[in-house]
């Protein structure tokens, strides 16, 4: 075993975080959230209601409440040196498993191969049953160079081949640091569309030869609680951003529809005569529509906001680590909000500018279409009126005739006498009457 394949208290902690209650999600979803996060300790054996009801009883409104009250951690069994430790973070759950090779006797001070990461990484994976995190995960490499002269990052990428992790080329591109004498790398990839399979993000901290191994594990006793509210900033935001890229889809679906919408209004506008039926199925269709888009944007800013509060709360919270000790370097972790603040802000803030507009478009369409219907049937009533009006006042004249007819001739004493109509009164009362009613005949035609 040459020193260079070699590490002194290799440690690997996995960070996971999982939302505990969405935005508008039911009892139901949240109790599944519950059970969700909980089978990355407990086997489906040990979890039940009444072990859920007793672990729902220790959460709280707090920003940071740990789960399992003054035990604070599960450890692991078959002499393992691991254990849980899972705490709730305001909305979120999160969980720190930790495990260290002891595969040695003197494990704590002797150099043990490298290769022993992979078993660690294995025992961390058994034990959360393989269960995946919803908001994002971690992973955190730290170990004690096994000599002086040891190369530290040569070793970091022996550290970082060890994990089942996409393969990493080229380190230029990454970052690195120092803390308590050593020098930390962080190693991230975010994907476009941020799905879960084609991201990592990774820290190795490798410590001087020379340090005292005790102070190496008391400094990352206090190091460990910061790690865990930084990360989970670090993949609200990334999640928060996955989430707008479902966002936008419909938002984009949803403007389509309405453009689809204005292209069979404008179809229709080029007939003659408007079809008042099709104009008000036109106009059932845009209420939902509607709905469904505002309701979208609405969410597309509550995920910019998420992003944005999250980019403060990343900043200041890496800041802090810092006072763990004065002549640290964690100014790598500001690469990781700069581009957040570039890449994930800005462009859900020119979506949400763009996508507002076509808002406006269309709440200015539904108005166009109820417009053409009022409009049609303010024509369609003139038009009734008008004929209303003529058969009124030919009934008029028709009435008025009878009533003279009535006056001047002497009672009729059969339906058989028709003498009234050699009368000049009724020849007079139809020449008058007559032209009412063929314009009424003729309107009667037309709106048929």
């Amino acid at each position: 075993m040459t020193n260079q394949n070699s590490l002194i208290y290799p440690t690997i902690d996995l960070f996971l975080y999982d939302l505990k209650e969405g935005l508008g999600e039911d009892k139901e979803k949240v109790d599944s959230n519950r059970e969700q996060f909980w089978r990355k300790i407990y086997h489906d054996s040990q979890l039940n209601e009444k072990l859920l009801e007793k672990l729902q009883q220790a959460e709280d409104s707090y920003n940071y409440v740990e789960l399992l009250g003054s035990q604070k951690i599960k450890p692991f069994q078959n002499n393992l040196d691991g254990y849980y430790y899972p705490v709730q973070l305001g909305d979120t759950y999160a969980l720190q498993v930790d495990c260290t090779a002891n595969y040695i006797d003197d494990y704590k001070s002797k150099p043990q191969i490298i290769d022993c990461l992979q078993k660690v990484q294995q025992q961390i994976l058994y034990h959360i049953n393989g269960e995946k995190a919803k908001l994002g995960q971690s992973w955190l490499i730290s170990s004690q160079l096994a000599t002086a002269n040891q190369h530290i990052e040569e070793t970091a990428k022996e550290c970082y081949a060890q994990l089942e992790l996409p393969s990493k080329k080229d380190w230029k591109t990454d970052l690195k640091g120092v803390f308590l004498g050593g020098t930390v790398f962080e190693l991230w990839r975010v994907p476009p569309n941020c799905p879960e399979s084609d991201g990592y993000h990774v820290l190795i901290c490798i410590f001087p030869h020379n340090l005292d191994i005790k102070n190496i594990q008391e400094t990352n006793g206090k190091l460990y609680p910061q790690l865990l509210n930084l990360f989970r900033y670090r993949h609200k935001i990334i999640w928060a951003y996955g989430q707008s890229r479902q966002l936008k889809q419909n938002l984009q679906q949803g403007a389509k529809l309405v453009q689809e919408i204005v292209i069979d209004l404008n179809k229709l506008n080029q007939r003659k005569t408007n079809n008042i039926n099709k104009l008000q199925q036109i106009l059932a269709k845009t209420p939902d529509i509607l709905l469904n888009y505002t309701n979208n944007l609405i969410f597309l800013d509550d995920q910019r906001r998420t992003i944005k509060v999250n980019i403060d709360n990343y900043n200041k919270r890496w800041q802090k680590l810092k006072e763990l000790d004065s002549n640290s370097d964690w100014n790598f972790f500001q690469e990781f909000s700069e581009f957040a603040t570039e890449k994930y802000l800005a462009q859900i803030e020119s979506e949400y500018a763009n996508f507002g507009s076509r808002l406006a478009l269309m709440e200015n369409t539904v108005k166009t279409i109820q417009g053409i219907i009022d409009l049609e049937k303010a024509k369609s009533q003139r038009s009734l009126d008008t004929t209303i009006a003529l058969a009124g006042i030919g009934f008029a004249i028709s009435g008025l005739t009878a009533t003279a007819i009535s006056a001047k001739q002497p009672p009729i004493t059969s339906y058989k006498d028709l003498s009234f109509i050699t009368t000049p009164v009724f020849f007079w009362s139809l020449i008058f009457s007559a032209p009412f009613l063929v314009a009424l005949i003729f309107r009667l035609i037309r709106r048929r």
